[in-house]
């Protein structure tokens, strides 16, 4: 048996009440959701821009990744072209060097004397590195050894004297001499000139 000493309208009261409560509570889960899904919208919406910005970039980095391959390419071809120019121009550099001394070579050589051959030589001694023009030649068609020899004997004489061709070089050095044997009358020489050091 339930007695009931509440009067009727503290009754209702408490029922509004209850309600009221319920209905607060109601309303504070459902704003908490709302401001949860605001919330998800926003990092959903942030996490997609910057998907689109990567697939910008990733895009343009595609487009632009042919242009840097061909930037590389040229930039290794210009360095290698460079390197090349700059052997092509010491060698002709030095073409035109060698045929400068030839010609002035050739100016001093007399009907009698004749070149079998002109070479460069190197050598290496304590570590420094010599260079050496190496010529052999011939002498002929004279009356006498005597008259040869004296021959040879003017030719290096004016080569030394020859400040066009001697000009680039330390020490000329005469290295052998000896006569052809056969019907005609003539003395093989060689003799090697060394180069200074600035034309090396």
């Amino acid at each position: 048996m339930q007695i009931n000493l509440l009067p009727e309208q503290l009754k209702k009261r408490k029922t509004a009440q209850a309600y009221l409560d319920f209905k607060r509570l109601i309303l504070s889960f459902v704003f908490a959701w709302l401001i949860l899904g605001i919330l998800w919208l926003i990092f959903v919406l942030t996490i997609n821009g910057y998907k689109r910005k990567l697939s910008g970039i990733e895009a343009e980095w595609k487009n632009t990744q042919p242009v840097l391959e061909e930037r590389t390419y040229l930039i290794q071809y210009g360095r290698s072209l460079n390197a090349f120019l700059a052997f092509l121009k010491e060698h002709i550099k030095k073409g035109i060097f060698w045929s400068e001394k030839l010609i002035a070579l050739s100016e001093l050589v007399s009907e009698e004397i004749w070149f079998n051959e002109i070479s460069l030589r190197k050598e290496t001694k304590e570590g420094q590195e010599n260079m050496f023009l190496d010529i052999s030649a011939s002498v002929g068609y004279l009356k006498s050894d005597e008259a040869m020899l004296n021959k040879i004997n003017d030719f290096i004489e004016q080569i030394k004297k020859d400040r066009v061709f001697f000009k680039d070089f330390d020490i000329l050095s005469l290295i052998d001499i000896n006569k052809a044997m056969g019907k005609e009358r003539f003395m093989n020489f060689r003799f090697s000139l060394s180069l200074k050091n600035r034309e090396r």
